[in-house]
């Protein structure tokens, strides 16, 4: 099987996928650092605050329960994953002994909340008030 792989990576028409699979993976990149720049923009003029509690409120029980009814675990929706996904592309990760767990898990620190992962078979995704520790969100 390893050899198939290889002569298939080696034929032009492997080469062709190979170069198509990692310009999608460029463009995708290169979108995203498009989408954070305009994000950091927004972020100049408004409150993140409110921003953040507003996302919050949208991953209420009902949200939760939705998630179970398609038949899927609760996750955060495609507005909180950008932000997250902003908060991890650009910030780096710090240790935070107060919410540390068993698991492998990266918590990182942006305007005032927490943002953790913890990872075992699946992720788990906890936000955090960073003054009184508070879990703000579980999903």
């Amino acid at each position: 099987m390893v050899e198939n792989l290889r002569e298939h990576l080696a034929s032009p028409e492997g080469k062709a996928s190979m170069e198509k699979y990692f310009q999608k993976i460029a463009d995708k990149e290169a979108l995203d650092e498009k989408r954070y720049r305009r994000f950091e923009t927004w972020l100049e003029t408004n409150d993140f605050d409110k921003l953040m509690y507003r996302l919050l409120f949208e991953h209420g029980d009902e949200y939760i329960e939705n998630c179970y009814h398609k038949g899927y675990q609760p996750h955060p929706n495609n507005k909180l994953a950008f932000v997250i996904g902003y908060v991890v592309d650009n910030h780096e990760s710090i240790i935070v002994n107060e919410i540390d767990c068993d698991f492998a898990n990266s918590v990182h620190l942006f305007k005032g909340f927490y943002i953790q992962h913890i990872h075992g078979q699946g992720t788990i995704t906890r936000i955090y008030n960073k003054e009184d520790l508070r879990l703000l969100l579980q999903v």
